[in-house]
Formats: C-alpha cells, sequence, structure tokens
C-alpha cells in the first residue's frame, strides 16, 4: 500500500469516528476486507449502556459516511460498506467492552477458587481498578477476578426462567 492510500485509509477511519461520535456511537471495529470485486469496508458500532445501538443508529452512519467515503477514496476501487451492531454473540473482553456493556444483561462463565467452571446470569455492573468484573445477580452480586472469566457475552432475558442451578 503506497503513502497515499494509507493517509486516506487514516483519513477514512478518523471521519468515520468522528461522525460516530456525532450520533452518540463509538466505533467497536473498522475493518476492510480486499477480496477484488467483492471488497467490504465493516464498522461495527456500539452506544455505552441500554439500549445501545440499533437498526437506525447503522443507518445513519452508513448515510453520514457515504459521501465522505467517496471524496476521500480511500480504497481505489469498488467495495460495500457494512455499518452494523458487534452482536449480541461477541464476546466481552476489552476494557472498552466492559464499559460500553455495563448494565446490560450478560452471562458469564468463570472458574471458581477451585478450577471448576461455574455459569452465572445477572447485569454486568462494571470493573473495579484491581481487575474484579461485578455482575448483579438474584441475591447480591458476584466478583469475578477477569483472568478467571472463561467467557462472557449479552445475555437475552427471554422472559422465562432460567434452568434450576443457575445463578
Amino acid at each position: 500500500m503506497n503513502d497515499a492510500r494509507k493517509e486516506s485509509w487514516i483519513e477514512a477511519e478518523r471521519s468515520a469516528r468522528e461522525a460516530a461520535a456525532r450520533l452518540g456511537l463509538e466505533i467497536v471495529e473498522f475493518v476492510f476486507h480486499s477480496r477484488g470485486k467483492h471488497s467490504q469496508l465493516r464498522i461495527d458500532v456500539d452506544r455505552p449502556g441500554l439500549p445501545g445501538a440499533g437498526l437506525a443508529d447503522c443507518e445513519a452512519l452508513s448515510r453520514a459516511l457515504d459521501g465522505e467515503l467517496d471524496r476521500l477514496d480511500p480504497f481505489g476501487d469498488a467495495y460495500e460498506l457494512q455499518v452494523s451492531t458487534p452482536g449480541i454473540d461477541r464476546p466481552i473482553r476489552t476494557d472498552d467492552d466492559l464499559r460500553r456493556n455495563t448494565g446490560r444483561p450478560v452471562r458469564v462463565e468463570y472458574r471458581d477458587e477451585g478450577g471448576r467452571v461455574r455459569e452465572a446470569y445477572g447485569t454486568l455492573a462494571g470493573a473495579r481498578a484491581d481487575g474484579t468484573v461485578r455482575v448483579a445477580v438474584s441475591g447480591g452480586e458476584i466478583r469475578v477476578p477477569r483472568e478467571r472469566i472463561v467467557l462472557m457475552k449479552q445475555d437475552v432475558p427471554l422472559g422465562r426462567g432460567r434452568p434450576k442451578g443457575r445463578s
């Protein structure tokens, strides 16, 4: 990639981040996949807390970027612009993920002190400076050191009770 193309790419990402911020959104991922005639720019966006980003937000960002990306022409060829949310199936891993998902329902798999994998459902209450993740569950709160978390994702409560034995 030549220097002019790199500069265009950097400017396109900067413009996308500014447009997202004006809409109250954050860019979670900005990725270009070059596949000849089927190249794609995928931008995943979210908004902290509930309800997060939705279809209308994705459409608004896509419209806001359309002319700007055409002007910058960072890719030098045809491509498809796809603006979407990270989705509830995306693992919550980073500090930014934890911040954005605070207040949302989550499912967390973690290892207890004995090394057994446990599962809990609740509301992500945030992360502490000591690296502990807090999840509000029925009857209280669990605190799990991040290094013991096996998997954490958003949960979609469907209005029915959890299976017996689950928090």
